[in-house]
């Protein structure tokens, strides 16, 4: 059984999604550097004022020769000057860490007054971020999975693939999945030292999928990791 179950100074904003692309998703590796696409329909003689945005997070803006970089992209994102005059928009994103797995809309400011700005949506991208992990049939493989900041005497955690619960632990008690029985764990004294890593023992060609994991605070589920296993080699 399972345990349990950039400020943006706004004062007038009109935001027009009329002209926005069907959305895309990017996937990227923790470390490397991805690029969410967006494209102008036209190139405009004076640069244009592009705005890129996580969620209701600000992550960058270009306004003819100033950038602004919201707060945790800073040195890590540019939409380049040159590309811009060519209608290219698309957001640079560099050292890709597993927080920036998110949805992403960029915008262009198609008109700004003291006290009014209206928006024109671009682009919207789901950006997904991984680590890569390989195994071999039969073996052992280990998940990473780092939660430093613990502020919780009994951490909660969860690892899923998909929308299926692969391991979940709380305290001393466990819980495993189907066709996961006797074969996933994360140590509880390993646990309470921040390492929620998922050993998964006599691994087999099923189980070469995406894995998440979790910590549950105040029954909210916070990602911490997303793990691509790929599964090789035969038993002989």
């Amino acid at each position: 059984m399972i345990l349990l179950s950039i400020s943006i100074f706004w004062l007038s904003v009109c935001v027009d999604p009329i002209s926005a692309d069907p959305p895309i998703t990017v996937e990227a590796h923790v470390g490397s550097t991805a690029l969410l696409p967006c494209n102008l329909s036209k190139v405009f003689t004076q640069t244009p004022v592009i705005r890129w945005r996580a969620d209701n997070e600000f992550v960058f803006e270009r306004s003819f020769n100033d950038t602004h970089e919201g707060p945790g992209y800073e040195g890590r994102v540019d939409v380049p000057g040159d590309e811009l005059h060519k209608g290219n928009c698309s957001l640079v994103l560099k050292d890709v860490r597993i927080t920036d797995h998110t949805f992403y809309k960029s915008f262009m400011v198609v008109h700004v007054e003291a006290t009014n700005a209206k928006d024109t949506e671009i682009s919207k991208v789901q950006l997904d971020v991984f680590q890569s992990v390989s195994a071999q049939v039969g073996s052992t493989a280990v998940l990473p999975c780092d939660w430093r900041h613990l502020s919780i005497q009994t951490p909660h955690v969860e690892w899923r693939a998909g929308d299926e619960i692969v391991f979940e632990r709380l305290g001393k008690e466990s819980f495993q999945g189907k066709g996961y029985e006797g074969r996933v764990d994360v140590p509880e004294e390993e646990l309470l030292k921040g390492n929620c890593s998922l050993v998964l023992k006599n691994v087999s060609v099923t189980d070469e999928t995406l894995y998440s994991s979790y910590i549950v605070v105040k029954n909210i589920n916070k990602l911490v990791q997303n793990i691509k296993l790929s599964v090789s080699g035969m038993e002989d």
